[in-house]
């Protein structure tokens, strides 16, 4: 059986507060559940503080069913690196972060797939930088969907990080389809729309650097997800910046874009 340790996933991102997701891990062979996962598998009551070398700030459980922490007064700054330590299950867990400069997209659009009658793809452009070791993570956000109807967050696809290291300071168009939340049981998550976008809905796309250490632990992230079922893969430990925890702490150089989809 493994020994019960803290997960943590959190961010922090320029002109807004940080927030933090805190769980336990479970044996790779027990049983789980979305219920549990809401219930028993989060950690409730922990102590956090995060710093930036001169303010130091705590965090406070303001949703308690999903183990959601967030602070009240410090905010992300660029070029500024964050202090996290977590106090919780008679555990320390402490990481770093430095909040890299964003970069901008040149030009974000919506795009119908060939046979398609109204699904498809959101491309882009971006001009990376011409120093080298630019990591990138894509979110977006469907603002036009009632609550009820998902899209309560930025979700990222599958595979949503890359790096620059074939594309070190060069233009390059891509494009990414649309994700959904673990668990997702709405019928345009199920259905043939699963994966795409759709004329008339208005897309908030939120594009980030993002640390080395942060592209790697979500880069092995989605190979493992990805090779869940294979019967020649086996499962590897996905390495994280937290000390005495799993999990990430993360910069985000967040950068939006809207688009309408027409």
């Amino acid at each position: 059986m493994a020994p019960s340790q803290m997960v943590i996933e959190g961010h922090i991102e320029p002109g807004t507060t940080a927030y933090l997701y805190l769980s336990h891990n479970f044996n790779f062979y027990g049983t789980t559940s979305i219920v549990s996962i809401l219930t028993s598998d989060v950690i409730h009551g922990a102590h956090i503080a995060i710093s930036d070398g001169t303010t130091v700030d705590s965090m406070y459980e303001t949703n308690p069913g999903i183990g959601f922490y967030q602070n009240k007064v410090l905010k992300g700054v660029v070029g500024k690196t964050y202090y996290l330590t977590v106090n919780a299950i008679g555990q320390t867990a402490t990481a770093s972060t430095t909040l890299t400069a964003p970069v901008k997209l040149d030009s974000v659009w919506f795009q119908v797939q060939p046979n398609m009658d109204s699904l498809g793809f959101m491309w882009a452009i971006l001009n990376d930088p011409p120093a080298p070791g630019n990591n990138y993570r894509w979110m977006a956000k469907r603002i036009n969907k009632v609550p009820s109807m998902g899209d309560t967050t930025y979700v990222p696809p599958d595979e949503s990080v890359f790096n620059d290291q074939l594309i070190n300071g060069k233009k390059f168009q891509f494009f990414y389809g649309r994700g959904a939340l673990p668990g997702s049981r709405f019928a345009d998550d199920t259905n043939i729309e699963a994966g795409y976008f759709k004329k008339h809905d208005t897309v908030v796309v939120k594009f980030c650097t993002i640390s080395t250490a942060a592209y790697n632990f979500y880069n092995i992230y989605y190979f493992q997800l990805n090779n869940t079922g294979n019967p020649f893969g086996s499962p590897a430990p996905i390495q994280g910046n937290v000390t005495g925890a799993l999990g990430i702490w993360c910069g985000y150089g967040s950068v939006y874009d809207t688009v309408i989809c027409k």
